[in-house]
């Protein structure tokens, strides 16, 4: 036993010496990487003929988002993102679109809200200023970054250019406050907010109601939705399992200002799949408590929804719910690995053994999901209502994808209403490789017109916003919210398998119905942030079929036909993805 001591003794100090050199090497890696990327950035500011395109600054915010993915809270993480702030900045100079300036706002306060205490904190919330009010015409918001400038960083480097600048905002929006110029007062900061804060600017004034917990669940995953009256600051946090005082994995929310409407249970016994009970509770008088008892957890993500406004709570299991290590919080961990670049035709041959892995070297189930329906009756233009004509397609591709041999699922198959995040809960519960949502689009200019699909990521134009934030059933203004909300979910998604596949489909499509004669204009591969592909555990688009506001797009879905050569595009584009790894996997 001694000599066994001894031996264990000296096998530990090399396990630390290993672990030592994996980090230091790992830290390295990351530190080359960025400094390579920082030279690029230099360089491509200086180079008047580069930065003319835009491939080379989107390829450039590529590479820095592949560093803070790499080590998500590591040191480089607050440079990395004031970088992708700095390079759409750089870009948006040059393209003039205001939607390259947003996408500099949004990464300008992920750094200063993350990383409160970084000495960079201050500079991203200098440029955001910036930005807002030279580029957006945001005096407002630009005077009230300052504020918090001003009121958090006092001793920071970037406190006199921010002393000077709220002078400016202030003398040229209002004369007569030039007298308090020299001292900006800021408004009384709330108390910090432990882990993550609703997207509302502030909580209502009024208690909100908790009208109802719903859920849906499997043996390694569930969503829970809490169904709320209105917007409501939260919190939540993960407790581990005791077996010694007989106390399950545990996941509490606390809504503030909010009271349990009389119909909401204080006990729901549940025990389907990992979910086992949910609880509600009040901590205190003017807050509710929703507490959430599972069998195991692996990992969990908590977000809020709007329009009408719910958090929601994804978690998953590990197999056969073994738990090896303490759970993942998604809502501000990201995963670990590089992005790799999708193919405009298969899936990329460096990401496919992953994706292969995952789908069991093929792609076996297709969940349709017919948009809008029952009380939502979608897009209503040209004697077209959108939730008819896209449940028709969906039945149409159904068809044709039984017989190609694929399983075929539905989220809807007759007119009801299904809330958006439970369309891709039922995906993500049955398992399927595939989602693909249908949905037919408006415009206030009737002469926009096209087919276009889209996958889960920010909106890079304001095109793309004005779409999703009618899916969304939101205003404009509220995008930028979710996509800061978004960029933590979506370095957790499939989002390069995604978009790989929405160029398949796209491209079938436009071929399938111009091959017969239809003049159908493309408009080609978009992202944006919808809700109905949030959370989504396998590669999922949004297909827009066409205009109806436009009437010769309108006469066109009207015909059967038409609907027909859609189905068909998209039933071959779906059949050809398959193949592709089919094809890999026999490599």
């Amino acid at each position: 036993m001694l000599i066994i001591r001894k031996k264990g003794m000296l096998c530990l100090p090399l396990l630390l010496l290993l672990l030592l050199f994996s980090a230091t090497n790992s830290y390295a890696s990351i530190s080359r990487d960025y400094n390579t990327a920082l030279n690029q950035f230099r360089s491509l500011v200086k180079n008047s003929t580069q930065a003319r395109y835009r491939s080379n600054w989107k390829r450039l915010e590529d590479k820095f988002l592949a560093i803070y993915q790499a080590n998500p809270d590591g040191a480089y993480a607050p440079k990395v993102l004031y970088y992708m702030g700095r390079v759409n900045e750089e870009l948006a100079k040059r393209s003039y679109l205001s939607s390259d300036f947003q996408a500099a706002v949004d990464y300008y306060n992920r750094c200063a809200r993350r990383f409160t205490r970084h000495s960079w904190s201050d500079d991203a919330l200098y440029r955001l200023a910036r930005v807002q009010y030279y580029n957006l015409n945001q005096a407002t918001n630009a005077r009230r970054t300052l504020n918090k400038l001003l009121t958090t960083y006092k001793t920071g480097d970037k406190y006199q250019e921010a002393v000077a600048l709220h002078r400016k905002i202030l003398g040229s929006g209002d004369k007569a406050n030039n007298a308090s110029a020299s001292r900006p007062v800021a408004k009384k900061s709330t108390p910090a907010v432990p882990r993550r804060v609703s997207s509302s600017s502030s909580a209502a004034s009024k208690n909100v109601s908790l009208k109802g917990v719903r859920f849906t669940s499997s043996n390694d995953y569930t969503r829970v939705v809490i169904d709320l009256s209105g917007d409501a600051n939260y919190r939540y946090k993960f407790l581990n399992a005791d077996p010694s005082r007989n106390l399950p994995f545990r996941l509490y929310i606390d809504l503030e200002k909010t009271l349990p409407a009389s119909s909401v249970k204080d006990d729901m016994k549940i025990y389907d799949g990992i979910l086992r009970m949910i609880r509600v509770g009040k901590p205190v008088p003017t807050t509710s408590r929703v507490v959430l008892d599972f069998e195991a957890v692996q990992k969990y993500t908590v977000f809020a929804l709007e329009n009408p406004y719910r958090v929601v709570v994804d978690v998953s299991a590990p197999k056969g719910g073994v738990q090896s290590h303490p759970p993942v919080d998604l809502s501000k961990k990201v995963a670990v690995h590089k992005p790799k670049k999708a193919s405009r035709t298969i899936p990329p041959s460096r990401k496919v053994p992953d994706l292969v892995e995952q789908l069991g070297l093929t792609v076996k189930t297709v969940m349709i999901d017919a948009g809008h329906g029952g009380k939502d009756p979608g897009a209503s233009r040209n004697r077209i209502r959108e939730k008819d004509y896209v449940l028709k397609v969906a039945k149409m591709l159904g068809k044709k994808l039984k017989a190609k041999g694929f399983n075929v699922l539905y989220t809807r198959s007759t007119d009801v209403f299904i809330p958006l995040e439970e369309r891709t809960a039922k995906a993500n519960v049955q398992k399927v490789d595939l989602f693909v949502s249908l949905h037919i689009n408006a415009n206030k200019k009737r002469n926009v017109h096209g087919i276009e699909t889209y996958y889960l990521n920010l909106a890079r134009s304001k095109s793309a916003r004005r779409v999703a934030a009618r899916e969304n059933a939101i205003t404009e203004k509220r995008i930028s919210d979710l996509q800061f909300i978004l960029t933590d979910l979506m370095l957790n998604s499939k989002m390069q398998e995604s978009k790989a596949l929405a160029e398949l489909v796209q491209k079938s499509m436009v071929k399938t119905v111009r091959a017969r004669g239809w003049k159908s204009k493309s408009n080609g591969v978009r992202s944006a942030p919808f809700y109905v592909l949030m959370g989504a555990k396998m590669p999922s688009i949004l297909v827009e079929l066409g205009y109806c506001s436009n009437a010769t797009e309108a006469k066109r879905l009207r015909n059967s036909s038409y609907l027909n050569l859609l189905a068909d595009g998209i039933a071959n584009a779906l059949s050809t993805y398959r193949r592709n790894l089919k094809n890999y996997a026999a490599m």
